[in-house]
């Protein structure tokens, strides 16, 4: 599996099927220049950690589509923003979303829905779709729309409904 490339949606909906999510982990920055250090979120890529490797999650397109491939572990390269940082002497991070997105008393949940939606750009076989939703354990959902202007937005069944009636016209979940 070549760093930079895609994996085929049909893949991307059979590993989320088959193994455990884990969690949920966005990039960002590490200010120290305050008394008290600032984490901020770079949201251009968020991972979906598996009980076993991750999902990789990068908006593309001019924050138009979200580019799905599966990865061994995690890693930040690839992402000019995220190298510029990095130049500039200020630290990178990464966030863990899990048990603000489940809630505690979890290691780790089975997928039990995945809806990918598409559009006219969409290319899933090559992993690229318009947004993603997916649901844990019958019960969480998770939102991931990289439309928003500072990358992929990470939201709830409510956001997936206000986008759904907002642009359900025009893409198609499967």
């Amino acid at each position: 599996m070549s760093p930079a490339g895609a994996t085929p949606w049909n893949r991307v909906e059979q590993i989320l099927r088959q193994r455990h999510v884990t969690d949920v982990l966005v990039p960002g920055r590490i200010d120290r220049e305050e008394r008290i250090p600032r984490f901020s979120p770079q949201p251009l890529v968020v991972f979906v950690a598996l009980a076993e490797g991750a999902l990789r999650l990068e908006s593309v397109g001019g924050h138009g589509q979200l580019k799905v491939r599966e990865v061994d572990s995690v890693e930040l390269g690839g992402v000019e923003l995220f190298a510029a940082i990095e130049a500039e002497g200020d630290e990178l991070a990464l966030a863990s979303q899990g048990e603000q997105l489940f809630g505690d008393s979890w290691d780790r949940l089975r997928c039990t829905t995945v809806r990918p939606y598409t559009d006219t750009q969409s290319k899933p076989d090559e992993g690229v779709i318009k947004c993603l939703a997916v649901e844990l354990e019958s019960r969480y959902w998770i939102f991931f729309d990289p439309t928003w202007p500072f990358g992929i937005r990470i939201g709830n069944a409510e956001d997936m409904r206000r986008w759904e009636r907002e642009y359900g016209d025009t893409t198609h979940s499967h």
